[in-house]
């Protein structure tokens, strides 16, 4: 067929929000700004409030509602259809969904089979989803710098009472969500094979694929609560330290960081390394005197470029983080330099410390949703602890 028909021929294809799906009852998302869109609710009933992001992620809903650096948020996806697979139990990031809700364009029923659906996971963590939604518009008004604070609803909730709902909902920053998501007690994961070396674990909030990521290196991980002191950390007499993910605003965490500086002075003078993690990467740059800063444009998604600057490698990565490590004179004259940049924003996602005993990144190198190009800090870190 030539070009020009081509182009001429009418595109037939329905809207993703027309087309068919698994639709429940009325519902509607209010925005503390005054926006307010429709469309149909899923899984919980009840209303539920939390900071509004977008994630890019193609695919991972399952790790994604169940990744405790999600608590106290509502998640909207940009990918146009969400629900089509099912997804085991193993691969979940915790036992329990953190999200406060999530937006879609199109939920669809997944064929019968094993594992859980989108909708089962939606029903068992006792949160709304909101269907029929243009997320890819909605999107475009967050990216713009619209207020975040957010309410999903059943439709018979009046759009003046939702979006005064939103507005006097508590602000993701001013709460403390590493105590909700951590653990109490510590725990111990096992090395696959031999154990080539011990971590100690400071749980922020931590995924279960770091811990796999950890695990399948021979690394034993003894993990520790997030407030752990120095003391505590140091009778383990582990090989490596690493410093989990975890939600929230890490300025507001006074004990957590002295703890991280006494650890980092410990590393610096030969004791054992550190890898810091997205929220550990930040309490590491707050312990050297450096500053954090909530993001005008959260990063949440599998597809962001992060240049390693030493090599001039670009790693597509997997992100989820509200605040950034800024790059100030306070960074170098604790002796680290920048290792990884972002590629859209130039955002801070990496630093190394001059004594080679210490490296942190803002990413996720352990992907899940997404690629796991930068698996190798983990080879690195295993290199340090064995050094």
């Amino acid at each position: 067929m030539p070009i020009a028909a081509q182009q001429t021929e009418p595109d037939t294809t329905p809207a993703a929000t027309e087309r068919l799906a698994s639709f429940s009852s009325p519902g509607l998302l209010a925005l503390e700004g005054g926006m307010v869109v429709r469309g149909a609710l899923h899984g919980s009933r009840l209303a539920a409030e939390g900071d509004l992001v977008f994630t890019t992620a193609a695919t991972g809903w399952g790790e994604i509602l169940t990744d405790p650096s999600y608590a106290g948020q509502m998640v909207v996806l940009t990918h146009p259809m969400a629900g089509s697979y099912r997804i085991a139990r193993g691969e979940l990031e915790s036992s329990q969904v953190h999200a406060r809700g999530l937006v879609v364009t199109r939920m669809v029923d997944p064929p019968p089979g094993p594992g859980l659906s989108l909708n089962d996971l939606l029903v068992e963590g006792g949160v709304p989803a909101l269907s029929g939604v243009d997320t890819r518009a909605l999107t475009l008004h967050l990216r713009g710098g619209a207020a975040r604070r957010a309410v999903v609803a059943p439709a018979e909730t009046t759009e003046d009472v939702a979006i005064e709902m939103a507005r006097s909902s508590v602000a993701w920053d001013t709460v403390d969500h590493v105590s909700a998501v951590a653990t109490r007690d510590p725990f111990v994961v096992a090395p696959v094979g031999a154990r080539r070396a011990r971590a100690v674990l400071i749980d922020y909030g931590v995924k279960r694929s770091l811990l796999v990521a950890l695990a399948s290196r021979g690394i034993e991980v003894v993990g520790m609560p997030p407030g752990s002191s120095h003391a505590d950390v140091a009778a383990v007499n582990a090989d490596i330290v690493v410093l989990s993910p975890g939600p929230g605003d890490p300025s507001r965490m006074s004990p957590q960081i002295a703890t991280v500086r006494a650890l980092a002075a410990d590393a610096i003078d030969g004791g054992a390394p550190i890898l810091g993690i997205c929220l550990g990467h930040q309490l590491l740059a707050l312990a050297a005197g450096a500053e954090t800063r909530r993001l005008a444009v959260g990063h949440h998604g599998g597809n962001h470029a992060v240049l390693e600057v030493a090599t001039g490698r670009v790693d597509i990565g997997a992100h989820n983080h509200e605040v950034e490590v800024i790059d100030g004179p306070a960074l170098a004259a604790a002796g680290y330099r920048v290792s990884h940049r972002d590629l859209n924003d130039g955002t801070v996602e990496g630093l190394v410390h001059g004594s080679g005993r210490i490296a942190s990144v803002q990413f996720h190198p352990e992907g899940a949703p997404g690629p796991i190009d930068a698996a190798r800090v983990f080879d690195r870190a295993l290199e340090r602890a064995l050094a």
